[in-house]
């Protein structure tokens, strides 16, 4: 469970989450018999705030999460809570190339906040076709928690398979070419309601498999150090 307690970001969250109550339990409606796990709702750690370079990773989707019963927001919560962005994990591609974001950032390490795109899973995995529109409906709730976290940087690692989305959610979002990179790898992100450096990329798994890992993680260190 969550401390009593909540910090006031965390508390705005429970409150927007709470506010979203009937959306989540309508998704839920319609997937009977199919293991949909999620929503995936934030609880940032105290670090995160405290970060020269507030970091918002926001993903795809989870593979596997907790289960949302009844009106059970604070308990969902706590799950992610609990995971604290990664800490006990282990080192998968996107929580190593996370860590390593952190530290180039001149971040401490696991003070990140981690959201998804898609806020829940099915079977484990990324919903496709009918389900993902059904799914899609609650996007939206990613506009509200930037608006809460106020990131100075906030990365999509959702590839361009997810861009779609990204300008449905963000209706006018532009994507500008970002020195050498090709807009497919590497796209900064304009949009009144995102940070100035945001930035979408391909996930880390396949940034580490195609060679582009050492590349990024020095472009993000120039953030910091053009600041």
């Amino acid at each position: 469970m969550l401390p009593k307690l909540l910090s006031s970001m965390t508390e705005a969250l429970h409150q927007l989450y709470i506010s979203r109550q009937a959306d989540f339990d309508n998704i839920k409606s319609q997937f009977r018999g199919i293991d949909l796990a999620g929503p995936l709702l934030m609880a940032p750690n105290a670090l995160y705030s405290q970060q020269p370079n507030p970091l918002l990773i926001v993903g795809q989707e989870t593979k596997g999460w907790g289960y949302l019963h009844g009106e059970a927001i604070r308990e969902q919560m706590a799950v992610y809570e609990k995971f604290n962005v990664g800490k006990e994990y282990y080192a998968s591609p996107f929580w190593n190339v996370t860590r390593k974001v952190e530290q180039a950032l001149g971040n401490a390490p696991y003070s990140c906040a981690w959201t998804n795109l898609s806020k829940f899973d099915v079977n484990g995995g990324r919903s496709f076709g009918a389900q993902e529109r059904i799914i899609s409906t609650v996007d939206d709730l990613l506009v509200s928690e930037i608006s809460l976290l106020k990131p100075k940087v906030c990365l999509f690692s959702t590839g361009p398979a997810f861009d779609e989305r990204i300008r449905r959610t963000f209706p006018g979002v532009t994507y500008q070419a970002v020195d050498k990179w090709s807009q497919r790898k590497l796209a900064r992100l304009m949009h009144p309601d995102l940070p100035a450096n945001t930035f979408r990329t391909y996930h880390p798994n396949y940034l580490r498999r195609s060679g582009l890992e050492p590349d990024f993680i020095h472009f993000i260190a120039a953030i910091k150090n053009d600041e």
